[in-house]
């Protein structure tokens, strides 16, 4: 392969990278205000987080790792 094919394939492979990179000031700014919106939403409660809330606040699911972390205690307690 010669110098000027080289270059030409660094150029083509350059090029071929650069169409798929189609992040510009318009979508970053764009990105960055829904963050910020999204942000002031959820810092005046005005989404709907019972979802979430009841995924961390799952008393069923407490209890069963508060029971697996028992049996896991008691079994390290047998081994020694």
């Amino acid at each position: 392969m010669s110098v000027s094919n080289t270059a030409s394939t660094n150029y083509t492979n350059s090029v071929l990278e650069r169409k798929y990179n189609h992040v510009t000031l318009k979508t970053l700014t764009a990105y960055e205000l829904l963050q910020q919106r999204e942000s002031m939403c959820e810092l005046f409660n005005l989404t709907d987080d019972s979802e979430r809330h009841g995924t961390i606040v799952n008393i069923e699911t407490q209890k069963r790792t508060l029971e697996e972390m028992k049996d896991r205690v008691k079994r390290l307690q047998e081994e020694q």
